[in-house]
């Protein structure tokens, strides 16, 4: 079974998921990569290519039917899904949404290096701005273009907060609550960990 792994900008995604992966031995299928790249192909910021998007869902159409093609011929294989949308695409997945306040995100996200030019902050009120602004153009775009909420915490099975707790702490819960999920996928109680 997947683990499709999704949640807030700066929540911790990409890191855990290379965690899980070095750990566990899961490869990782990263939309998020894919959309940056894009983005800097275009000469966009991502909050640009999201409104790009918007207006032209050939993006998400391509990006989401490779998550759903992984997802069912690969389904033996251990994959950890990095996506804003597998959650609702990879055929059954064990859905992770890390949450972390707004404000920590932007400290996060400003200290990343590895994000590049795609995405641009003058200081923690500009990240703040732009990371909401990014988050409700997306969930826009993916009710518009799939009927879905991506914010909507009932979506998963697993609800992480992740202000306070170390990649590695965040890994070992994911990790112990998928085993009980796998143990009988019909019982588990969907839980959000504080």
């Amino acid at each position: 079974m997947h683990i499709s792994l999704t949640g807030r900008l700066g929540s911790g995604k990409s890191t855990v998921a290379r965690l899980i992966s070095s750990t566990y031995g899961y490869e990782i299928h990263s939309t998020g990569t894919a959309v940056r790249k894009i983005a800097a192909d275009l000469g966009m910021t991502a909050l640009e290519f999201n409104r790009l998007m918007t207006e032209d869902p050939k993006y998400d159409y391509m990006i989401d039917d490779e998550t759903r093609r992984i997802s069912i011929e690969r389904a033996d294989d251990k994959i950890i899904y990095d996506s804003r949308m597998a959650w609702h695409f990879a055929v059954s997945s064990f859905k992770v949404y890390l949450y972390v306040p707004t404000e920590v995100s932007a400290k996060r996200i400003l200290a990343d290096e590895s994000r590049g030019d795609v995405e641009r902050y003058s200081g923690v009120e500009d990240a703040v701005k732009q990371i909401e602004d990014r988050m409700m153009e997306e969930n826009r775009r993916y009710r518009k273009i799939y009927n879905v909420d991506h914010l909507d915490l009932s979506n998963y099975d697993l609800t992480v907060d992740t202000e306070h707790r170390s990649p590695e702490e965040v890994m070992e819960l994911i990790m112990s609550e998928f085993s009980l999920y796998c143990g009988d996928p019909g019982r588990y109680l969907r839980r959000f960990v504080k």
